[in-house]
């Protein structure tokens, strides 16, 4: 009975693989199309080649004719090519409509070959692609107009797991979820340095994915992507400080009898601090710029500031601690090594390049101060407007939340404190000007109308208003920008143009960075380029990608001029 049950289960298995086989292999009035039989025959006439591709977009039909049949080869040596080339046989029709789809149908066909043989089993993969359909589509559009992406895959073979998660799993991870798996797999390690550049490009990869087939609005992305920055910058912030406070002890906290708050409105929370006086000093790391706003793309810097909560030193408190130093010294330290890490470059590339340059000491002081010696650079007058502007995005991305708390009410006294005239609003249209005389009339970002128009806009709103209206002293801009239209700052034609052509640019320029272009903030000029990124973007024609963004130019900068000639005259 058991030998009976077994052999029909086995029959009915061989009968269904193959039926698969079969149905995939055939159309459904049962004959053979003519991609199918040439991927099947082991030696076709070059007139044959020519008949069935060449009705493909192809420049050169026997170059393209090899670099097919490459991806019917398996290139390990236990793995079967008769198995890969049938199943690559069975998705042929749709593998080679989905490439002439692509703006270089032959360069498409050579970076196939090429990623698909750094991932090795290959029959699997084009097994896969026969029952799901958006995956082939996926793995064609990343080697046609996506070479960071194809970049990881290649690099990183292990990937393909996390190219199939992204299309299965309907959400991206949080940054709380992000840091468990990263302490997860940096637990116990010696060197983290590859598990960090790994964990980033299996993240990016997801993110990247998603942002391509359209999956989650920009705002999402641009979340996801600093969630993934944030994560690397904590694991890389807390083995620091472990390994300085094994060396020194941990920093304490000293409070001279002569100190006096630091403001007048950090009264309070002064006070709170002052009465811990010998406990553990805490960093705090505040990040600005498009990190500080929750918006960066695939390669923005990490702009940072250092501080901790005050002045002391180390008490040599755990074993084996060698010398005590100042809590000024330790915490620079601290600011030089997450530097040094995030930022070498060495076999697997640069992790982040990180930006310190604004601190209150300037480039030649301490790079890492205590709150108040923040406080005092702007309470005495120091503090430069474009200073203040960039505190408009300052977000603690580390720091306990008293700690936290007290440097965030630092800040924000200091960028908004204040009194408002309209000369501050000339001046910040001048720092707009000077930015746009080094940048191309076609750049994105620094260009007349790019994405600084609406940036610099929002934060003079907020520099002009957030004194009084601290609902709107986001750091995002687009969150910014849905605060000032509900305070009633700025007209919701307004805030509802700026929101759309804000997405509108920074969705071009995420796509320009999956291009890998030189250009990372240029429209491309190139048409080749520039057919790759309407491809990426659904345009069936360049010129209208081109045509929208130079309209959204225009319009930026006119609403831009008209909008701080109000505030120069208020």
């Amino acid at each position: 009975v058991a030998f009976t049950s077994d052999f029909a289960h086995r029959t009915k298995e061989n009968r269904k693989i193959l039926d698969h086989l079969l149905h995939a292999a055939f159309s459904s009035d049962g004959s053979i199309e003519p991609e199918v039989d040439l991927v099947n025959d082991p030696d076709p006439p070059p007139e044959r080649i020519q008949q069935v591709l060449g009705r493909y977009p192809f420049e050169d039909v026997p170059a393209a004719y090899g670099n097919l049949m490459a991806l019917a080869t398996e290139k390990i040596r236990f793995l079967s090519t008769r198995r890969c080339r049938h199943f690559l046989a069975a998705i042929a029709p749709r593998l080679l409509a989905a490439i002439a789809a692509t703006p270089e149908p032959d360069t498409t066909l050579v970076n196939l070959s090429r990623v698909s043989d750094s991932l090795g089993g290959k029959a699997a993969l084009w097994e896969l692609f026969s029952s799901n359909r958006p995956s082939l589509n996926l793995y064609v559009t990343l080697c046609a107009a996506c070479p960071y992406l194809a970049g990881i895959l290649t690099s990183n073979p292990g990937m393909i797991d996390e190219l199939m998660d992204s299309l299965l799993v309907e959400h991206l991870p949080t940054l709380e979820m992000l840091e468990e798996m990263l302490a997860d797999l940096s637990r116990g390690a010696e060197d983290i340095d590859p598990i960090l550049h790994s964990f980033k490009n299996a993240q990016h990869l997801r993110v990247g994915v998603r942002d391509v087939l359209g999956k989650d609005d920009v705002r999402s992305t641009h979340e996801a992507l600093s969630d993934v920055a944030e994560a690397c910058l904590r694991q890389i912030i807390a083995g620091e400080y472990s390994k300085l406070a094994e060396k020194f002890g941990e920093p304490t906290i000293i409070i001279p009898s002569e100190s006096e708050p630091p403001t007048d409105g950090a009264q309070q929370l002064w006070q709170r601090f002052a009465d811990r006086e010998g406990d553990v000093c805490e960093p705090v790391v505040i990040a600005l710029g498009k990190l500080g706003g929750r918006e960066p793309n695939y390669h923005s810097d990490l702009d940072l500031i250092f501080l901790f909560e005050a002045g002391g030193n180390t008490l040599g408190q755990r074993r084996g601690a060698r010398a005590s130093t100042t809590n000024a010294h330790f915490f620079s330290e601290l600011g030089q090594r997450v530097i040094r890490m995030a930022s070498h470059l060495g076999p697997h590339g640069r992790l982040y390049e990180v930006d310190a340059r604004l601190r209150p000491m300037g480039k030649s002081g301490l790079l890492a101060v205590p709150i108040d010696a923040l406080a005092r650079y702007f309470s005495d007058g120091r503090g430069q407007l474009w200073e203040r502007q960039a505190l408009c995005k300052a977000r603690v991305v580390f720091g306990t939340p008293s700690a936290s708390t007290y440097a965030m009410q630092v800040i924000e006294e200091a960028a908004f404190a204040p009194k408002w005239t309209p000369e501050f609003a000339k001046e910040i249209r001048s720092m707009r000007r000077k930015l746009q005389e080094s940048a191309s009339r076609r750049n994105l970002k620094r260009g007349i109308g790019g994405t600084v128009d609406t940036e610099f806009l929002v934060q003079m709103l907020q520099l002009k208003y957030g004194g009084e209206d601290p609902s709107i002293r986001k750091p995002g801009t687009l969150d910014a920008l849905d605060a000032l239209d509900a305070g009633g700052y700025l007209s919701s034609d307004d805030a509802d143009y700026f929101r759309r052509s804000y997405r509108f640019l920074r969705s071009v320029e995420a796509r320009i960075r999956l291009m890998n272009a030189a250009g990372r903030h240029e429209l491309p000029e190139n048409d080749k380029d520039l057919g790759k990124l309407a491809y990426l973007l659904g345009y069936k024609d360049a010129r209208d990608l081109e045509a929208e963004a130079e309209n959204i130019f225009a319009e930026n900068r006119s609403r831009f001029d008209r909008l701080f000639d109000d505030a120069e005259r208020s």
